[in-house]
């Protein structure tokens, strides 16, 4: 065991261990039931699985290159291992893409309050997520530029730092890729909050008037 691994990347394992499970001890419970209304909205078909398994893929990998940056440049060292970790981030890529296609029209025909409203959040991840499909076709090897490149930029938000040097002489369409991330860090919570609005609370409080009232309105 090499000493990089020893002291720049065990210390986020531990963190990430000493944190997620007590974490998941927590809320296994309400994970349960989260899964549960998940299979529910979504279905256990092709579609849903390869959405569930495609979003996976693609956080690990996001993940991995930032918590463990120098493990994962050791891993891609081998030009083997760099393919490999390249074909494993574009299928994940393309079944995350294919999810949500699926995911999209059935919310489409769906009737279900607050469903559509989670409609141009999903529009606006399959946009990022094919314009990452994009960028590792046309740019390739991004496993390797993207630790060293962008990983030291994300980092050095984290540590109040800023350092946008290499990243602004990117390829538009990989910074629109960060860009991208912004926009759904951004409509994350505005899309929960109109998800668990009802869609028309005038009306609602009518007929819960009329209601109790004793009056029956369309």
């Amino acid at each position: 065991m090499s000493d990089t691994f020893l002291y720049d990347s065990l210390p986020y394992v531990v963190l990430a261990l000493a944190v997620g499970v007590p974490a998941w001890l927590r809320n296994r419970e309400r994970l349960s039931v989260w899964m549960r209304r998940w299979v529910e909205r979504e279905g256990t078909g092709s579609a849903a699985v390869s959405l569930l398994v495609g979003a996976l893929i693609m956080l690990l990998w996001h993940a991995a290159c930032f918590l463990l940056p120098h493990p994962v440049q050791l891993f891609i060292r081998s030009p083997m291992r760099l393919f490999l970790l390249e074909v494993v981030g574009l299928i994940g890529g393309m079944m995350l893409a294919w999810g949500l296609v699926a995911s999209i029209t059935h919310r489409l025909s769906s009737r279900e309050p607050g469903s559509r409203a989670w409609l141009p959040f999903q529009v606006l991840l399959l946009a990022e997520v094919i314009n990452g499909l994009y960028i590792a076709v046309a740019y390739r090897w991004a496993s390797a530029w993207y630790v060293s490149v962008v990983v030291p930029y994300l980092r050095s938000l984290v540590t109040l730092q800023p350092d946008a040097t290499l990243v602004a002489q990117l390829p538009l369409t990989v910074r629109m890729h960060l860009f991208g991330v912004l926009a759904l860090l951004l409509a994350w919570p505005i899309t929960r909050w109109l998800a668990s609005t009802p869609a028309h609370p005038l009306v609602s409080n009518r007929r819960e008037t009329a209601a109790q009232g004793g009056i029956v309105t369309p």
